[in-house]
């Protein structure tokens, strides 16, 4: 960032002949340590032009952005149609990338994708061991953590599926399977007159939050274990990890 301070000490002086102009001239400072490592740039029309894009264009960096019709050496507009006065040959790949064959292309595609998920992936891991706040010597294995991510992104979105052929295998428990029809919560059975308490088996369990230990005097009537009225009963029998 530049802050604009009305002088021309921070964006160097262009000459009047100079069709890059003053939105030109700040492009190329601010652009400066980024030229020539294939980024694309993206502009309004106070900054696109003809010269810039060209300029760009010799450094190995792409362009886009809005034009204005009116501005000097820009190519002239008919409808839908476009007239431009020195195209450039459309046979000849604009770079070394485009003239790879295909599956090459695709193949790097999808290194610097899987590169992106790993790096994402990290990232996720490090912050989430930051926000838990968790004892360097007990802190899960990043694999175990990618894992876990895997698991729950199947349960919100997965679909099962499988190759083998006629009836297909449910690979959900009981627990999730028959949740509305024989599953529903009961009271504790009574010791002294009072409620026996239990504990909370999702709190006690649960891989999605901290662990604790909850007494309730709420059980499932088919499962026979404790589970917390609020949250720990709709988890336990909607989520295979919960």
């Amino acid at each position: 960032m530049i802050v604009y301070t009305g002088t021309n000490i921070d964006i160097p002086v262009v000459h009047k002949k100079d069709p890059i102009g003053m939105s030109g001239a700040i492009v190329k400072k601010m652009m400066a340590d980024y030229l020539g490592r294939g980024h694309i740039l993206y502009t309004d029309n106070w900054y696109t032009s003809p010269a810039l894009c060209q300029f760009l264009h010799d450094n190995k960096t792409g362009s886009c952005g809005t034009v204005r019709a009116n501005r000097k050496f820009m190519p002239k507009f008919n409808g839908n149609k476009t007239r431009v006065e020195n195209p450039s040959s459309s046979d000849t790949p604009d770079s070394e990338e485009e003239a790879r064959p295909h599956h090459e292309r695709s193949r790097k595609r999808r290194k610097t994708e899987l590169f992106i998920q790993n790096i994402t992936m990290l990232n996720a891991y490090n912050l989430w061991l930051v926000k838990k706040n968790i004892d360097p010597s007990k802190k899960p294995k990043l694999r175990e953590f990618v894992y876990n991510v895997a698991y729950q992104l199947l349960e919100d979105f997965g679909e099962p599926t499988t190759n083998i052929k006629g009836r297909r295998p449910n690979p959900m428990p009981d627990r999730i399977i028959d949740a509305y029809s024989r599953h529903y919560p009961v009271h504790t059975e009574m010791a002294n007159g009072k409620k026996k308490p239990r504990d909370c088996y999702v709190c006690k369990h649960t891989t999605r939050r901290q662990k604790k230990r909850t007494r309730v005097v709420i059980i499932c009537n088919e499962c026979n274990i404790g589970l917390c009225i609020v949250g720990c009963f709709r988890d336990y029998h909607t989520l295979k990890n919960f």
